[in-house]
């Protein structure tokens, strides 16, 4: 008998037992395994629990009585599949953890009886009691185990997101031929970061690991904001920059995005007189004119399939460019290519508000994929014929449209 083991018989000793009519060994027995994962006992140890709680009777665990199974050695043995030194060394560990003690008779045999209404009168083999009087602990351990999990979950995919934002930018960069000279160093420290993901063993340490992964994206964002800086793109640009308006029709009705009556903030949309262009001539570069005027919350309501993507309760700019960067993309089919091309020419932001309003398109809308779509969308802006403010105000006048349908009801 070691420390554990006296320790184990000591508390059982004490137990009472559930009043009547309360005994749930079921119960008891769930909540041990919910907690078993996390109690570092041997392979098999469930299986065995499970098994003895099942040869006892609700009485067993009320006050007067106690929850006792006997088993043989060989019975359990074969039913186990187990050789007889292993099924000792299991019980031994079981004991010492306190999950069972081992009650042994004077002859060192297993065995026991009943009274006629069932109750146990003289029993000697596995006390199951601390099953009992441990339920609360156990429900504990589960619990917690359950938000350390849920803890891991939510920092992977932070780092999944920092990760893929990393890979998209170095794309990004590259394509423009734009790579920083310390490049090299930001991917090295990536790939030890996403190595070191892998060694983590608890939430504690992968949050420092997801932080270190976060820092070097916040670093890659800087690098390609000074690379598309001398391109005049910025979501959020002076009031009043000009913006170029091209009423020239594309050769494909398809690809052009329909236009309200109004622009943005309902401004009547400047006259075709003093915005046509020619495609041959050198044109500033459109970009959506209030980025402000729509909040990413509201963005999501508008484009239900980037909500998809998005995790967090409270997304901001950056949630929704990673999220049309890595969820969102993928799903329609965008390449790795164009969207770094698109970042370039239009800004992350406007690239992840374009690829929202191509997300609201059916698929049969589509003449080339959403992929192509996407891509003329983006040669449009090059050309300064991309209306992105028009979109979304259609999008809100449909989206008013369908709830005051449903508000309305049945006509008459």
């Amino acid at each position: 008998m070691t420390f554990p083991m006296l320790a184990a018989r000591d508390r059982a000793d004490q137990f009472q037992g559930a009043p009547h009519g309360t005994a749930r060994p079921l119960r008891f027995l769930a909540a041990f395994q919910e907690a078993e994962p996390y109690l570092g006992l041997p392979p098999q140890a469930f299986k065995l629990i499970a098994w003895l709680v099942k040869m006892t009777v609700p009485l067993d665990w009320e006050e007067g009585s106690r929850p006792i199974a006997w088993p043989s050695a060989e019975r359990q043995a074969e039913f186990l599949a187990l050789s007889p030194a292993r099924v000792k060394t299991l019980n031994r560990a079981l004991f010492e953890a306190g999950i069972f003690v081992l009650r042994d008779s004077p002859t060192g045999k297993r065995y026991g009886r009943r009274d006629g209404e069932g109750r146990i009168l003289e029993a000697y083999g596995f006390d199951l009691s601390p099953l009992a009087y441990r339920y609360d602990e156990f429900v504990q351990i589960a619990a917690e185990a359950r938000a350390e999990r849920e803890r891991i979950g939510r920092l992977r995919r932070r780092a999944t997101c920092a990760r893929r934002a990393i890979a998209q930018i170095g794309e990004t960069l590259a394509g423009a031929d734009s790579l920083p000279q310390d490049w090299p160093l930001l991917l090295a420290d990536t790939a030890a970061l996403v190595a070191a993901i892998r060694r983590a063993r608890n939430s504690a340490d992968l949050a420092v690991v997801v932080e270190g992964l976060e820092r070097l994206k916040t670093q890659a964002e800087e690098w390609v904001k000074e690379v598309a800086a001398p391109v005049n793109n910025s979501p959020a640009g002076p009031a009043d920059e000009p913006h170029i308006i091209s009423t020239k029709e594309t050769l494909n009705p398809k690809d052009t995005v329909v236009a309200p009556d109004k622009g943005s903030g309902g401004e009547a949309a400047p006259s075709s007189s003093t915005s046509t262009i020619e495609r041959n001539e050198t044109v500033t570069l459109q970009t959506f004119e209030r980025v402000e005027s729509i909040r990413p919350a509201e963005l999501l309501q508008l484009a239900p399939r980037l909500a998809d993507h998005v995790r967090q309760t409270a997304p901001d700019w950056t949630d929704i460019v990673d999220a049309a960067g890595g969820g969102l993309r993928h799903e329609l089919g965008v390449s790795h290519t164009l969207w770094g091309e698109a970042c370039v020419v239009v800004g992350r932001q406007i690239a992840a508000v374009t690829l929202a309003v191509v997300s609201t398109k059916p698929a049969e809308y589509f003449t080339r994929g959403a992929g192509g779509y996407f891509a003329a969308m983006i040669k449009r802006a090059k050309m300064g014929e991309l209306h992105l403010d028009r979109s979304l105000w259609k999008l809100r006048r449909n989206r008013l449209d369908r709830i005051e349908s449903e508000f309305a009801g049945p006509a008459g």
